[in-house]
């Protein structure tokens, strides 16, 4: 089944953020690879401090590979998905939410060469605060246009009951918007904690999205067992 038909400007935005892709990639193995020192720091703890170093060549996946992966899933949804043609109907979040994940992978992908030159600090709340500030971001975007999200099998709260019910998939995503919210806001909220207490924040940050994820769903369990 076909998914979404490409205009001008959806191949416009998609060569962009190819585009994006390869600069990133370019830059990355060109300049940021040999300027780096052999031993570099590839994993961060809650406080944002480095607390785990590996080889330079190591971080080539999460570097370079990892975006085009991205990009390459995400353009690929509409065309996989057996209801791609409901896609057409949201493109422009769909399209939106693509470009704010590729963005964010790219930028996640330098944490580690700026680590290593010495433009972030090896231990500090730099890094805490982009990845939980990102993650709340991308979760508060989420629940701002989830009840515009159209049933289909790959983006969305895919339950066996939301995809064999519209109705249900309708009213599930409409009460799962202010929840994205709220636990995207929390999530920025534990950004802000975590360099001060980094434990206490990654328990809380796993209580808010399991939790979140866990009322949407139980919404939606009552909803086709009344109905």
């Amino acid at each position: 089944m076909s998914g979404m038909t490409l205009e001008r400007r959806d191949r416009a935005l998609w060569a962009a953020l190819l585009g994006l892709c390869v600069v990133n990639a370019l830059v990355y193995l060109l300049w940021a690879l040999p300027a780096m020192p052999q031993t570099v720091p590839v994993h961060w703890g809650a406080d944002g401090a480095a607390n785990g170093w590996g080889s330079k060549e190591s971080t080539i996946f999460l570097g370079v590979v990892l975006p085009f992966l991205v990009l390459a899933l995400m353009f690929a949804v509409p065309y996989l998905d057996p209801r791609g043609e409901t896609f057409t109907r949201f493109k422009g979040i769909y399209q939106g939410f693509s470009a704010a994940f590729t963005l964010f992978m790219v930028a996640f992908a330098w944490l580690t060469p700026l680590t290593a030159l010495g433009v972030l600090p090896e231990s500090g709340p730099l890094v805490s605060l982009f990845a939980f500030g990102g993650i709340g971001a991308l979760m508060v975007g989420l629940g701002v246009v989830c009840p515009r999200i159209e049933p289909n099998y790959t983006f969305g709260i895919r339950l066996p009951w939301t995809l064999a019910d519209p109705d249900n998939w309708r009213r599930t995503h409409r009460f799962a918007g202010p929840v994205f919210v709220a636990v995207g806001l929390g999530t920025i909220a534990m950004a802000l904690l975590s360099p001060l207490a980094p434990e206490l924040a990654t328990i809380a940050l796993l209580v808010l999205l399991l939790g979140g994820v866990g009322v949407v769903a139980l919404y939606s369990f009552i909803i086709w067992r009344r109905d």
